[in-house]
Parts: structure tokens; sequence; C-alpha cells
């Protein structure tokens, strides 16, 4: 799924107005209809006993056209017989045509509860009210200060409820580096049509708070013309990239991976590297180990082969690696000097595909020169700790994601930056965010399964690119699985391990009660005929739901 940029947004609603086409009003009225069911969705996430019928709403709106949106959705509100009190913000003379007509709906309404304000101090009391926040939409690029500011401050300071639409107020929908203004911090977010970029960075999660996209009428052709380095990894990419077995393949047809991992006290990171890599569907694995590790891997993974290294308890060498398809190096390795020394060595003479992690990675961060002898095609996999530590600390993550693209372009090296959204840059300077996933997986050795699970892929033919993608996509999947099973808090590494099949068989489709419950989780129900249609009813007054004749009046 492509993630545009805010301009590119504008131009896909102005492509779709004239080429649909529709009126731009008409456009906003079908947007504010899409937003009814979902904002009662997020109420009952919120609280399952809530009693929708007696849920009291709180429209906060602005001048531009995410006010107009606001203001149509109150009125429809209203037009359902909810509660609804409607704070139209008048704090300058500017106020976009659209809003300008939702606005005039309002006015003329006698039973609609309008507060046009002028000033802060005019604001109503939030009371117990759900706040739905319409102040300002995806398109803002100036930092909100002054009345506006002060109006966000105390949408911030109450205990209620509040629902962004688009984008919480203030928030750039890009890079947030230098917005020092005040920023709405909402519980949900509804993202009209696609999710801002902005939406996929931790350090914007007090603001998004949980984000769901809600799909209008914009028109697929523009959106697949329009290029776009950023992308949300969905079902469907993984599914092209799974390879079917052929039924006379035998394990040789999968290739032969080999591990470098561990170190006396952390045997552990290669029992779970080597475990994921043979679950993922390697044909044969060997594990590079120091001596006094031999017997606990030949007891926990007896699939897999040894090469012992001469050091009883770290890397110190390794010389025949020829024969191997692909290596994985890091998890466990320590910081020993010996073991420093053997990895810089390794690295000057391996023509190997290569993913390397933990440290791995830390070992370079010591010593910057050993990028230079990386290979295109590798594939680094920090989290954000190790990423800081080899390139950098940057003031906004959008500004590291800048970089990763420059970085994959210049050099062909993958980095699949681990986090709650993991992000993979890759040598065409495309970025593909990973969404899926749970924060059980923040637990130790989360990060050496995935490395196992894309040496595996790696081995098995898979391209660097796709390797990386899948194997963050199945960890991720698995992780879900591996929480609806164990929970979020009890889960461990070696969990996600035992679900990579479930995740596997979601992926071809294989039906499972498992997979069931991931879908309920991921996918937000519609329960707009369950609903709304119960309670909707014709308004005897008709031009109260359709633009009429004398709008030309109000406009002017």
């Amino acid at each position: 799924m492509k993630v545009f940029t805010s301009e590119q947004i504008k131009k896909i609603e102005e492509y779709t107005i004239k080429n649909r086409p529709i009126a731009s009003i008409d456009l906003m009225e079908e947007a504010a209809a899409e937003l009814l069911d979902p904002i009662v969705e997020c109420l009952r996430k919120k609280d399952d006993t809530i009693d929708i019928r007696e849920t009291r709403f709180y429209f906060v709106c602005g001048p531009g056209n995410n006010g107009g949106d606001g203001l149509a959705l109150s009125r429809m509100y209203k037009a359902l017989d909810f509660d609804v009190l409607t704070v139209f913000c008048q704090f300058s003379s500017k106020i976009s045509p659209e809003c300008k007509t939702n606005l005039n709906k309002l006015k003329r309404n006698k039973n609609h509860n309008l507060h046009i304000i002028t000033d802060v101090e005019q604001l109503p009391d939030f009371e117990d009210r759900v706040i739905i926040d319409c102040i300002f939409g995806n398109g803002l690029n100036r930092e909100v200060l002054g009345k506006y500011a002060e109006v966000i401050e105390k949408i911030n300071e109450s205990q209620n409820t509040v629902v962004s639409v688009d984008i919480p107020s203030g928030l750039f929908g890009e890079d947030n580096s230098e917005n020092n203004g005040a920023k709405v911090r909402a519980d949900f977010t509804l993202n009209i049509g696609y999710l801002p970029l902005s939406s996929l960075f931790a350090e914007n999660e007090k603001y998004f708070g949980e984000t769901i996209c809600v799909k209008i009428g914009f028109l697929e052709e523009i959106e697949q013309k329009l290029e776009t380095p950023f992308y949300v990894i969905s079902k469907n990419l993984p599914q092209d990239m799974l390879v079917d077995r052929k039924r006379f393949a035998h394990k040789g047809d999968f290739g032969h991976a080999l591990l470098i991992a561990g170190s006396y006290g952390k045997g552990g990171a290669a029992i779970l590297a080597a475990k994921a890599c043979m679950r993922m569907g390697v044909g044969l694995l060997t594990v590079h180990v120091p001596e006094k590790l031999v017997d606990v891997l030949q007891i926990s993974i007896p699939e897999a082969m040894l090469s012992i290294d001469e050091n009883e308890k770290y890397f110190s060498q390794i010389e025949d690696f020829e024969k191997y398809n692909v290596i994985g190096i890091g998890p466990g390795l320590g910081l020993n000097d010996i073991t420093k020394n053997a990895f810089a060595n390794f690295l000057k003479t391996n023509t190997k595909p290569l993913v390397i992690d933990a440290d791995g990675l830390n070992i370079i961060s010591e010593n910057k020169e050993l990028l230079k002898y990386l290979k295109p095609g590798t594939i680094l996999t920090p989290h954000p700790k190790e990423f800081e530590r080899l390139f950098g600390k940057f003031d906004s993550e959008f500004k590291a994601i800048e970089f990763m693209r420059d970085f994959s372009k210049k050099t062909g090296i993958i980095i699949v930056r681990k986090s709650g959204v993991t992000a993979i840059s890759t040598p065409e300077a495309k970025v593909y965010f990973n969404t899926i996933g749970n924060p059980g997986m923040a637990t130790a050795g989360s990060g050496d399964v995935l490395t196992g699970m894309i040496t595996s892929l790696l081995a098995q033919n898979y391209s660097a690119q796709n390797a990386a993608l899948l194997a963050v996509y199945i960890h991720a999947n698995a992780g879900d699985f591996a929480s609806f099973v164990k929970s979020q808090e009890t889960m461990i590494a070696s969990d996600i391990i035992d679900h990579l099949g479930n995740s596997f068989n979601y992926l071809r489709n294989v039906n499972s009660p498992l997979s069931e419950l991931f879908d309920e989780a991921h996918n937000m129900p519609d329960q707009h005929d369950e609903f709304f249609d119960d309670y909707w009813t014709d308004d005897e007054d008709d031009d109260y739901w359709t633009d009429d004749e004398d709008d030309e009046v109000y406009l002017n």
C-alpha cells in the first residue's frame, strides 16, 4: 500500500474532483458519511460497555476543509438524534468555501447546538462529551500558535476521549522536527483516505493514538500513477513473494546457511537464531559457535550442524565459509577484542550474501571503517539504539528515514530498522513500513529470531529485498498469533518461532481459528448495517441533507 505525502494527497483529491467528476462539497459529504461508523467503533474499542445512544459529542471545527468535514459530520450525528455540540473557531476572516457552505447549513438548522466563537474564553465546557477534533487537517504546514493553540491545549488538558479526523490538529504530515506548535493528543485518529507518513513514527504515537484509515471515493487510477518512495506492507505483498515448493524438491534445493553466533553466557541468541532459521525452511544449517556452546546447541537444535571455534568462549576465527550460500552473523557474539578482530577479518574476506545483527552491528559502530567492506545486498538489522550508534542521532524519525533511503541507494545495502513500526530501506531508495505486530514482541531474543529468518530466506534464493520484507512480515504476523495464545505480557521470543507455521498458513489462506482471530484484530469490523441503519430516519426538511439553490447566498 502506497503512503503519500500531504502534497500528493491534495493532488489525488483535486484529480478526483475533476475526473469523477464530483463537486468538492459532495466529496466532503461522502467523507463525513464514511466517518460515522468508525467513530462508533473507536468508542467501542475503548469501552465495549458504552451506550452509544447516550454518548454526547463535542465537535471542534476549524476554518479549512478539515473543519468542513467536522461540520458535516456533526450535522449527520444530530440527524441521527445524538446529543451534539458543535464549536466553530472563527479566529480570522479566512474560511474555505466548503467549510462556509457546511457552516451555513448548520446556521439554518435552529435545532443544532452551534457555537461560533471568536475568542477562547467563549469555548463551552467539554463536560463528559467525546471530543471530535476537526480543527486542522493533513495539509497544515505552519505550527499552531495563538488562539488555536489555546483551544488545543484545553482539549489536551481535558479527560475526555478525543478522536481526531484526518490527523491530530497541529501535526504535519511528514517531518515534525521543527514543529514547536500545539498538537492534539488523540486517543484515535481516523485518517481520510491515506495514512500520513508521520503516523508511522514512534515519536508521534502520543498524538495519533490508534490510527485507522477510512477509505473514501478517491479515484484509484491516480493512486496508481503517482510515484512514492513510501509503502506499508500489506498482506498481498508477502503473499506474492512466497515461492511454492516443488513436489520432488530435496534439502539441497533450499540452501545451506551459516550462522556465526553466540559466546559464553550468550548461547541463547545462537539457539534462537538457529531455530528460527530452520523453521523458515532452510535446507541445511551450520552454526559456528565456541567450544563451550557445543553441547547446548546439539541438544537444543539437533537439526543443525556445528562448526566449532578453536576458542572455548568466543568467536575467534572462521576460515572455511565458501561452501555456504549465505551467512548470518552477530547474535550473542559479544564484544571481546578477539571477537572484534575476527569479525573485521571475516568482513574483509567474505564474498557471500550477509545478514548482520546485534553485536556485529555494535562492532561496526566502534569501527565505521568496516562499513566499506559491506557488499551490495548486505542486510543490516539494527534496533533504534544500534541504528543511532551506527549512523548518529537524528532530529526526527523522518530524517532518519531519509538517511536510510540515501544510504541504501548509494551502497546497495538494505537496512531493517526494527521498532514498533519496522522500516526497511532498499537500494531503489524506497522504504517499506511494517505496521502489524504488537508490543509483546519487545522481548529479549526477538531480533535474533528475525536474523535467523532472514538468513534462511536468503539461503532459499529469495532476493535480499524480498527476504527482508517477507521475514519482517512473517515475524510480526507470528508475534500476533503468539499474543492471541500467550498474551502480550507473557510472550517470549520462542513463542514467535512456535507460530511461524501459523503465519505461513495465514499467508497461504489456510483457514484456522487463529487466522480468524488475526483478521478480526487487524481489520475494523464494518458495523454500519448493524448500527446506523437501525436509527437512520429521513428528515422532513430534505434540504437539510442536500445542497439547495440558496447556498450561493451564504457564500457571498
